[in-house]
């Protein structure tokens, strides 16, 4: 298999990166379908959604990724599809349209791929048009009345010169959770997406791709059913409310439907230059917008605590990039220059429900009367916005030593600047008298930041005639920025400083005679100063850097065909993920230095 891990076009055996690489055929006979459920296919990759998809996603490798769902921070595994990044992670996890490939890289790749990839990046190639006529159509139908089809067509509409593809699916599906008071279901699915692609050569050595996709869903989410009956149980009974400790009954209650809603839509532009038989230009631009809504009852309980947390999130996105690589004799030489621009815009709100005023007064033990918290107080709106731009100057060099030896050294250079303001709206009469509960007015904030850092790597590789041996170090960073939560204001904890992580790996990759067992494996060990991290202090959640994290461990991937048709895989990965410094402690009051992070599990497997 071809991969593009070096931005060059290279066999996943001889490439020296740790990498999982799969063709859109490997994918569909697997039954993987999106991007969440690559983690069943790659034993370091893990990809779990808190409540919102879209808002609350988070991605990790080799133990390392970013939790919350605070819209300024930004992820530690990079997604780019087709070359463009995904700025948020709950925009990169929708389905696997016309695959052609995907590439899940582990460790930095801060060098080549840019912004926030200290942990590793998912590469995802669709389909190229192409000048003869193919298409393909698949359905399936599951249980919760799934039912799901894809199709696509190309061909050409020049011969030789211009050519087009079309792929669409749609994917709709019954909730498996039940609300035990309502016919209503949460957690189902009703998503559509379509792409359009032409491909123009108006030379043999230029070839202009356009891409366009539009995908939607609207969908209902973002609730459970209780682990633990907690001290304020009482008080959700005594005013009707249901409360059952059982976790696994796929059972809930809730006073109002929510949703997960996304409406997404891009456009790209490659051209690919072939100056002469060594030395390619290359230029990659895109856009792309997204509006994204989220309904969510935080009580999860039947009891009229709020009237929700409407969640309104607006993302516009556009990068530029413009590389050039070229060979003179033993040095395989590449540089570019990468920019980007940047726009988020969250308007959210949280206020009283009907019967929050009665409920507090039940855990007050009457002292707080019910007047003071009527229907439709609190935070009307919570308005954030911000502006990042930055730019990156990188390289990426291998050298050829002598015949059996290469030398890679690569180095980028980036520059990000943010600017961040909020308006918070409060409408609370309680908080003359009680201005300790929530919620109270807050001040809002604008503030600036800008930042500098270097990445690289270096590496040194022995080649094989069956493979490779590498040893390399890799520094990636990830850009700071601004907390974009009320609770910052109140913590002084607007502003985090950007992460950074030294990793070091051997590798090695070998291939048997007739390729009909092949065998990759790495140890690494990575170090991240700065972590960042979303904590909650049992009243507010905050952005910090207080926590050094460092992961340790061993990764081997294995295929075996033993005979034409036959695939046998196996990919295992032993991880010591853990706090190395936190001031802070669990609620058991123990420090969480020395404990391991969490959704690091030790154990790894996939087959």
């Amino acid at each position: 298999m071809i991969v593009t891990a070096t931005r060059r076009d290279q066999s996943v055996m001889e490439v020296p990166v740790a990498v999982n690489a799969f063709t859109g055929e490997d994918l569909s006979q697997r039954g993987i379908s999106e991007v969440s459920e690559l983690a069943l296919v790659a034993s370091s990759l893990f990809v779990v959604s808190n409540s919102s998809e879209t808002v609350g996603t988070e991605i990790r490798i080799r133990g390392i990724g970013t939790s919350g769902n605070n819209p300024g921070l930004e992820a530690s595994v990079g997604v780019f599809v087709d070359g463009i990044y995904r700025s948020r992670s709950g925009l990169a996890t929708g389905d696997l349209l016309d695959i052609e490939s995907v590439e899940v890289l582990r460790g930095p790749q801060g060098t080549l791929f840019g912004r926030n990839t200290s942990a590793g990046a998912i590469s995802i190639h669709s389909s190229a048009p192409h000048f003869d006529w193919e298409g393909y159509a698949e359905a399936s139908l599951g249980n919760y009345d799934s039912v799901e089809v894809e199709g696509g067509i190309s061909g050409p509409i020049l011969q030789d010169s211009l050519a087009f593809r079309l792929a669409a699916n749609y994917r709709q599906r019954d909730g498996y959770i039940e609300d035990r008071l309502v016919d209503r279901e949460f957690y189902d699915r009703d998503r559509s997406a379509v792409k359009g692609q032409l491909l123009w050569r108006p030379v043999d050595t230029v070839d202009i791709r356009l891409i366009a996709d539009v995908r939607d869903k609207k969908e209902q989410c973002c609730t459970a059913d209780y682990d633990i009956a907690g001290p304020t149980s009482g008080a959700i009974e005594a005013l009707g409310g249901i409360v059952v400790e059982d976790p696994f009954a796929y059972k809930a209650q809730t006073n109002f439907d929510s949703a997960d809603e996304l409406d997404e839509w891009g456009t790209s532009l490659e051209i690919n230059w072939e100056l002469d038989a060594d030395l390619r230009l290359t230029y990659l631009g895109a856009y792309r917008d997204a509006d994204a809504f989220t309904n969510v009852d935080p009580d999860t309980s039947n009891v009229d605590l709020t009237q929700g947390v409407n969640w309104d999130q607006g993302t516009e996105f556009q990068s530029h990039e413009l590389r050039i690589n070229g060979v003179a004799g033993r040095w395989d030489w590449l540089v570019g220059v990468y920019y980007y621009d940047e726009s988020i815009d969250v308007d959210w709100s949280i206020t009283y429900g009907s019967q929050f005023g009665d409920y507090f007064n039940l855990l007050t033990g009457g002292l707080a009367p019910a007047a003071l918290f009527p229907e439709g107080a609190g935070d009307t709106s919570r308005r954030f916005s911000q502006d990042a731009t930055g730019w990156a100057l990188f390289s990426h060099n291998i050298i050829e030593l002598t015949q059996d030896w290469d030398l890679i050294l690569g180095l980028r250079w980036s520059e990000d600047d943010k600017d961040a303001t909020s308006v918070i709206t409060n409408n609370a009469i309680h908080c003359g008298l009680l201005p300790i509960i929530p919620y109270c007015p807050t001040p809002g904030f604008a503030d600036s930041r800008d930042e500098q850092e270097p990445t690289g790597t270096v590496k040194l590789v022995r080649n094989l005639d069956s493979g490779n041996l590498y040893a390399s170090y890799a520094r990636g960073y990830k850009a700071g920025g601004f907390n974009l939560d009320r609770d910052a204001v109140a913590t002084d904890s607007v502003q985090f400083e950007p992460e950074i992580v030294d990793t070091f790996e051997l590798g090695a990759k070998w291939t048997s005679a007739m390729r009909a067992l092949q065998v990759s494996t790495a140890l690494f060990y990575s170090e991240f100063q700065d972590f960042q991290l979303v904590e909650f202090d049992g009243v507010s959640f905050s952005v910090t850097n207080a926590a050094e994290v460092s992961s340790t461990g061993a990764e081997i991937d294995l295929t075996w065909l033993p005979t034409a048709g036959l695939t046998f895989t196996l990919g295992a990965t032993y991880l010591d993920t853990e706090f190395d410094k936190h001031p802070a402690v669990n609620r058991q009051g123990e420090s969480l230095e020395g404990k391991r992070v969490s959704h690091a599990p030790e154990w790894s497997w996939s087959g």
